[in-house]
């Protein structure tokens, strides 16, 4: 039914084709959209996008002048072996056939002996078949005087074959050896012999499922994959977090540079993060060693930025089709070159939409059209190749103390939360969470008893497993623990607790370790519910743009950009537990309610005694995180001030020193690839100055629910005696500038809290306290509402957080603290000294 529009479509845009050009385009676009409604999971899962036409003409003759200016020859050239391993439609070798880069005495011997392309879905092979075959067609009656190739002389091409690119023709062989596709095999055998001079086309662009409830995880490749591990993630500096690198373009782009053998090209349009990212640069070193030019010409198009940034991306060349930067690069082995390594950089200029980057294509016609104006680029000893490190930045001492040999500040920290269940795991109400794992759990115990009863009556157990969305929520994790029968404990309401899960968004989580796929090393941090602590969450390597929070709950992994980093003020371990090296300085037992008696709440002074103290509370020994080799560090710069500054000093001091506005834009480069390093400033009055703030936007940021509600708003509709369902929020919205479109409609000096409530007169400036690229009220405005989850149909409703907080105007006022939070914010941070390095650091 869905598809029944589509399929009129079809014809009545054929009735319109006049020429191979146009029907190269019909192809592309109606085929995509095809996917999109009749394959949806096999387009997740293999990354299925159409190349524009424009992108493919450009590729191409950017691809034959190359050729050209390289190796002295051209895509007409006989022997000249071309591939397209991830051929889709058909369209790069048809637009090749037709690009007039063939000569007409040459087409047959090309189409007969030098173009290959592979393909894996079977539907996608046969129409690319197709496809090349009648473009073949045409071109010979163009050549013939308009008479078609005779009947007789038809036969299949030899240029498509069925086949998984990445798997080893070894494997395939063993797979398919007794069916009928062993003439498909011995024509990816054939191409697998063959010296390979241009390897071009549009990878997948998949790194995996979204949930394992789809049963539509990526192919493995082992001996693809032990490639890159000894390549790109043994050259990377990160090598903890490769995920991204075995994502399937880059597996493509390593593929292919095997492939390529000792010279040729590789000329891939692809999502262009690698270029930048910070797990990547093992990626970027081995490119420049493997080949002696790579250029790269960037279309940008990132949707995953927001706000200024957003616009100069401009549109994405694939439209809907990605939302990650595009790149089209080409990768020369020459071994002749004079010179090896050389990396040429153009990008498209900013605020473009899609058409006109289109039309830019259109018009350069190659990447070696001067008027692209490629430059050289120098990478560093980081392997960057763009935005490039500051070097003094080495200078600072490192967060990171927990790594074996390094002398950083927080002897440990993690990562945020990790459920792979959010919608079940995460609610506003506790009432909500315990129907839902009631629910889950029992579905996940019965899935156990299945497991093990099948098992004894030598059944396949995998066709027994329930993957009903409504019913639960598979996880890798919890897959392991089926097939080991470990069943779950019943719900138990002592494992709900409050989290931070978007900035100044908080939910209850069922925090049972059976049902958190990820917990890092958080139970150090918030070991038990209400458990008294401070973290520093601070965006991961990798983030675009660098922002920090402070809280006393567990933060989710998605508080902030790339993951959220958690530093924590102090550490716990049950009693017992040793840590090698520890010395008990002074232990004191106390009760949590007096945690943190005696202290300034206003300031949050967490110390509740001297650096070093330890305090046993509920089972556990809590103890600093800061190191106190870290506190030596900042006392040496400060002479005759050493007694002022301890933990709590460096603590305060370092999240004063992530809010500087010169911190962030004189070490954005670094910030964006790397943790931070905290520098010592100059003086001990600035010091201070930064320990101070730091204490005061802790205050505001960890408080933000108990500071006064900005009082210079306007709230219309809001009657005296207001009740419960007077005050309830399906959707915050801003307001609307009439006349105007998308981002720049919105009105931001007022939310339209219900039909009833209105908030006017909200000061601009609100808009400039921005955590994880929005604004805080912008989280607040998107998080705050009634939301359904499409696969389980659970609803979460932030206005039972009402409720639990016991203040129906919980929602309204927390709207307008965090317009206080936001201004006050702005205030202490403009107030920051300008940052000078102590001559320590420099």
């Amino acid at each position: 039914d869905e598809l029944k529009g589509f399929y009129k479509s079809v014809g009545f845009r054929m009735q319109n084709v006049t020429s191979v050009s146009d029907r190269q385009k019909v192809i592309v676009d109606l085929f995509d959209r095809f996917f999109k409604v009749a394959f949806p999971k096999q387009q997740d899962k293999l990354g299925i996008v159409y190349t524009p036409i424009e992108v493919v003409d450009f590729m191409t003759h950017s691809v034959n002048d190359i050729l050209q200016k390289e190796f002295g020859c051209t895509f007409s050239t006989h022997g000249v072996h071309v591939l397209d391993p991830f051929t889709g439609t058909g369209t790069f070798i048809a637009r090749l056939l037709t690009s007039g880069l063939i000569a007409p005495e040459d087409l047959e011997y090309k189409y007969a002996h030098d173009l290959h392309a592979f393909e894996i879905l079977p539907l996608a092979y046969y129409i690319a078949s197709i496809n090349i075959e009648s473009v073949h067609n045409e071109l010979y009656q163009q050549q013939h005087n308009g008479e078609a190739l005779p009947v007789e002389a038809y036969t299949a091409n030899d240029i498509t074959v069925l086949t998984d690119t990445f798997s080893s023709s070894i494997t395939q062989t063993e797979l398919t050896e007794l069916t009928t596709l062993s003439e498909n095999i011995k024509r990816r055998k054939a191409v697998e012999s063959m010296d390979l001079r241009v390897i071009i086309g549009n990878p997948p662009y998949s790194v995996g499922q979204d949930s394992q409830n789809d049963d539509n995880q990526n192919e493995s490749y082992p001996e693809l994959d032990a490639r890159i591990a000894v390549t790109y993630v043994a050259r990377a500096d990160m090598s903890k977090n490769t995920k991204s690198i075995y994502d399937s373009y880059i597996r493509a782009f390593r593929w292919a540079s095997d492939k390529i053998k000792d010279r040729g090209l590789v000329a891939f349009v692809t999502n262009a993060g690698w270029v930048d990212s910070a797990a990547a640069n093992g990626m970027r070193r081995c490119m420049q060693e493997e080949f002696s030019s790579v250029y790269v010409f960037h279309l940008k198009g990132n949707a995953r930025t927001s706000g200024e940034q957003r616009q100069k991306e401009g549109g994405n060349v694939f439209d809907q089709g990605s939302r990650a930067p595009i790149a089209i690069t080409i990768l020369v082995k020459n071994p002749d070159a004079a010179e090896q390594g050389q990396i040429h950089f153009s990008c498209v200029d900013d605020y473009l939409s899609r058409e006109d980057k289109l039309q830019q294509l259109a018009t350069f016609g190659s990447v070696l059209n001067p008027e692209l104006k490629l430059t050289t680029l120098t990478p560093d000893v980081h392997g960057d190749w763009l935005n490039q490190r500051r070097d003094d930045f080495a200078h600072f001492l490192s967060l990171d103390g927990k790594t074996k040999g390094s002398n950083g500040i927080f002897s440990n920290y993690s990562l945020g939360i990790t459920t792979n269940r959010d919608a079940w795991s995460y609610n506003a109400s506790k009432k909500a969470i315990e129907a839902n794992f009631t629910k889950c759990i029992a579905c996940y115990n019965k899935q156990v008893d299945k497991l093990l009863a099948a098992k004894t009556q030598g059944m396949d157990a995998d066709l027994l497993i329930e993957n009903d969305p409504a019913k639960i929520k598979w996880a890798r994790a919890l897959l392991q623990k089926l097939y080991q029968g470990k069943l779950s404990a019943p719900f138990a309401m002592h494992f709900v607790q409050s989290t931070v899960f978007r900035p100044f968004v908080k939910q209850f989580l069922y925090n049972d370790a059976m049902w958190i796929t990820y917990s890092y090393q958080m139970p150090s941090l918030f070991p038990f519910a209400g458990a008294q602590n401070l973290a520093i969450g601070i965006a991961s390597a990798g983030a675009s743009s660098f922002s920090c929070l402070m809280s006393n709950q567990i933060l989710d992994l998605h508080v902030l950009e790339s993951g959220t980093q958690c530093l924590p003020r102090y550490l716990y371990r049950p009693i017992g537990e040793t840590v090698k090296g520890t010395k008990t300085t002074k232990v004191k037992t106390t009760g949590q309610a007096d945690l943190f008696a005696g202290s300034d709440a206003g300031e949050l002074d967490a110390s509740n005694g001297q650096s070093g103290e330890q305090v046993i509370i509920n089972g556990y020994v809590r103890e600093d995180a800061i190191k106190p080799e870290a506190v030596a560090h900042f006392r040496a710069a400060y002479a005759g001030h050493e007694d002022e500054i301890d933990a709590d000093s460096v603590f305060y001091y370092i999240y004063g020193i992530l809010h500087s506005k010169d911190y962030r834009a004189t070490y954005a480069n670094n910030l964006q690839k790397e943790l931070p390093r905290i520098p010592r400033v100059a003086s001990f009055e600035d010091f201070k100055a930064f320990e101070k703030a730091g204490r005061a936007l802790a205050d505001l940021h960890v408080n933000y629910e108990q500071v006064e509600p900005y009082a210079g708003c306007t709230v219309s509709g809001l009657e005296d005696g207001a009740d419960a369902s007077d005050l309830r929020v399906i959707k915050l919205k801003y307001g609307k500038i009439a006349g105007k479109k998308g981002n720049a409609a919105l009105d931001k000096t007022k939310i339209v809290y219900n039909d009833q409530i209105t908030i006017t007169d909200i000061p601009l400036e609100v808009q400039d306290y921005v955590v994880n690229k929005k604004s805080a009220l912008d989280w607040v405005v998107e998080r705050c509402g009634v939301s359904i989850d499409k696969a389980s149909q659970i609803v979460n409703d932030f206005n039972n957080m009402a409720e639990e907080m016991g203040d129906p105007q919980y929602i309204l006022h927390l709207i307008l603290r965090v317009i206080t939070v936001s201004l006050e914010t702005n205030k202490i941070v403009a107030s920051l000294p300008a940052l000078h390095i102590h001559p320590l650091d420099q």
